[in-house]
């Protein structure tokens, strides 16, 4: 077993090694000009060293060599996978030079990996082993790529690096797998040297040698950590993806968004996650900070599914697949913000069928609802029976399951709850959501009567329960995740409104489907004393008029709206020469209807009796 000094070496040597190579990768970076260059997708504002990831690389094999002589374990596959690692490093010095094509990158890539897979791990999820094989090959090929892909703020692939590795570590070493343990410890502790060079504002990159070559150790590391524990076969087959769960879901949202858009998916862009995330006002640091968070969350889950048994671990899964589907999802429609997808003109056959079915037929949202009900149906059960099932009552829910599921989708198509625009709904919805939980939650008690189905009607009131608040949780999130963002924004204008009645709510509602992430409202104005310090539509009453100046000292904002009609002249000219001598932009909130049919007034003049 090993022990908490093997564990502490491994990662200082790992650390040190990394520390003190990253000096002289930099110099042998400058003095050969292999540099990163500023340019439209390269937002640094001077050339920057790009041989990081030799140092790492450097700090990874050095670790492994040294722990695994002086603790004389059996690290069996650690050695040829430090070669694999040094290969796939040459592919991405190679590319760092000449800049290859996308094809011939991916031919180097895939002849590594394919003696790779001849000589090392296989996913071993199915009974044909040339099966196997070619799902070992993609997915390597996939977290080799999609790891690189996310290298493009200071601190982002590192940060989720580290992460991904500790995550496989302690896996790892809760199932007493020395080697994977040492190599995943490795590859932490190296990164985390780099990360000292590459935090924020970066003076080295990491490169495509460094990225290509700790994404394939994380892809070989993640194939081992699904051998461990007691887990099922969707378990396993979750554990590699929670491993490089932000890599994948990058990787993911730019692929069918290129897609859907009739852009080629080898091209260059800003379009990855972190410059979604930038894009709406966060900073660099920050959208990685975000972006690591996921990860961590991912890497939590994968740690949790090896240690449940594998009945237990597919009742997890759905609540997993809602989280992440929904922060892909709410990724995926930031590319529509400019252009609705409907009016996106001359797209290719592909693209039409992607939109079509995502948008228009909503098959996404079909998906998503079916774990969705899952979840809803695990949940009660779990709850109902404190979350302790044997295996025969796993085994009957599951069998039921289908029937479940098949319910529950159609009740939500019958109460019309495919009829709402996602992104806006609102109260009207949620009594649409109440209506199609408890038609799902009868639907599925009478057909326990004649179907394979298991529910108790204390199960199916929680089942009701539950199935309501996934739907307005999930149709809800993105606001959820507007309004993180908008916390986290760094360009958001910070305003306050004027008026707490029903105009008031309108512009709250207005400034929420309309502004996204460039605007933070902070509270409410209102000379109404009754309301101050209430919350409306959750955001605070923070005083009255004449109170402007505590509250700009207290929580300083750059906008004024005014949303109340029956403002005085006095109110007025108040609110005019406070927002002039503290430079503070004055905005009034319409609110209307213009009757574009009614005749002119020059019409009227020549009309007679």
């Amino acid at each position: 077993m090993t022990t908490e000094f093997e564990i502490a070496l491994t990662l200082i040597s790992a650390f040190l090694v990394a520390t003190a190579t990253m000096p002289v990768a930099k110099a042998a970076s400058l003095y050969f000009g292999i540099l990163a260059r500023p340019s439209s997708d390269r937002p640094h504002e001077k050339p920057t060293a790009l041989l990081g990831g030799i140092a790492v690389l450097a700090g990874f094999v050095v670790a492994i060599g040294l722990v695994g002589v002086l603790s004389g374990l059996p690290y069996h596959s650690v050695p040829w996978l430090a070669g694999f690692a040094v290969a796939m490093c040459l592919v991405g010095l190679l590319d760092d030079i000449v800049d290859l094509r996308p094809r011939h990158k991916l031919i180097l890539e895939l002849a590594a990996i394919c003696v790779l897979v001849w000589w090392g791990p296989q996913l071993d999820f199915f009974p044909y082993h040339a099966v196997n094989i070619a799902l070992t090959v993609f997915w390597l090929v996939t977290a080799t790529n999609a790891f690189n892909l996310i290298d493009g703020i200071d601190g982002l692939a590192a940060g989720v690096g580290i992460v991904a590795a500790l995550s496989i570590a302690i896996v790892a070493g809760l199932h007493q797998h020395n080697g994977t343990m040492v190599a995943a410890l490795a590859i932490a502790g190296a990164l985390a040297g780099f990360m000292v060079f590459n935090f924020p504002p970066a003076t080295v990159f990491m490169g495509d040698e460094g990225a290509l070559a700790v994404g394939l150790v994380l892809g070989v590391l993640s194939i081992q950590a699904s051998r461990f524990g007691e887990g099922s076969l969707p378990a396993r087959l979750a554990m590699p993806l929670l491993a490089l769960m932000v890599p994948i879901l990058d990787t993911v949202t730019v692929t069918i968004t290129r897609l859907a858009t009739g852009n080629p998916i080898s091209r260059r862009g800003l379009d990855h996650s972190h410059h979604r995330l930038t894009r709406l006002g966060m900073s660099s640091a920050r959208a990685a900070a975000a972006l690591i968070a996921v990860q961590v969350i991912a890497g939590a889950c994968a740690v949790a599914l090896s240690l449940v048994p594998g009945y237990d671990a597919v009742l997890l899964i759905p609540f997993m697949v809602l989280f992440f589907a929904l922060v892909a999802l709410f990724l995926m429609d930031r590319s529509f913000d400019a252009e609705a997808p409907g009016q996106i003109e001359d797209l290719p056959a592909v693209a039409r069928v992607i939109l079509s079915f995502g948008y228009k037929r909503r098959f996404v949202e079909l998906i998503l609802d079916m774990a969705l009900v899952a979840a809803a149906y695990f949940g009660a059960m779990l709850l109902r029976f404190d979350f302790d099932l044997s295996i025969a009552q796993v085994t009957l829910m599951l069998a039921g399951l289908p029937w479940i599921v098949a319910i529950g989708c159609a009740s939500f198509l019958v109460s019309g709850v495919y009829r709402g625009i996602w992104r806006y709904s609102g109260l009207a919805e949620s009594l649409r959501f109440a209506l199609a939980a408890m038609l799902a939650g009868l639907a599925v008690k009478l057909s326990s009567n004649v179907l394979p189905i298991t529910m108790s009607r204390a199960t199916a009131v929680m089942f009701v329960l539950l199935l309501f608040n996934f739907l307005v949780g999930t149709r809800w999130s993105f606001h959820l995740f507007e309004r993180i963002v908008r916390l986290l924004s760094r360009t958001a204008r910070r305003l306050v409104i004027v008026g707490v009645d029903s105009r008031g709510a309108a512009a709250v509602q207005h400034l929420h489907s309309t502004i996204g992430a460039n605007a933070e409202l902070l509270g409410l104005l209102d000379d109404d004393t009754f309301k101050h310090g209430k919350l409306f539509h959750g955001y605070p009453v923070l005083g009255s008029l004449d109170d402007l100046d505590a509250i700009l000292a207290r929580t300083p904002f750059q906008e004024i709206v005014i949303a109340q009609e029956t403002l005085s002249a006095a109110q007025l000219a108040t609110l005019e020469s406070f927002a002039q001598s503290h430079h503070i932009t004055l905005r009034r909130f319409m609110l209307g209807v213009t009757d574009i049919t009614a005749p002119k007034l020059s019409d009227r003049q020549f009309t007679t009796a």
